[in-house]
């Protein structure tokens, strides 16, 4: 097995009202979070992300699935620090 990992950079705002958090990695920057805290917005962050990746796992392997019978698919897992 494999494993491979990639570095992404975090970007946090900080809301000078609220002192709440936005985050995103500057790669993704189209997929966002937010939290309280810092700690809270990377931890939404790393979560959205996985989600965002899975869903379109699910997307891309229904299309493949519908139209080949020849499809093979692996799991790869991605660590995020």
């Amino acid at each position: 097995m494999i494993t491979e990992k990639f570095q992404l950079t975090g970007v946090f705002v900080q809301d000078p009202e609220t002192k709440g958090f936005t985050a995103f990695f500057a790669q993704l920057p189209n997929i966002i979070a937010e939290g309280d805290t810092e700690e809270e917005a990377t931890h939404n962050l790393i979560h959205t992300v996985q989600a965002v990746f899975e869903h379109q796992k699910n997307i891309e392997l229904q299309s493949a699935c519908a139209s080949q019978s020849n499809v093979i698919t692996k799991p790869f897992n991605l660590s995020f620090a």
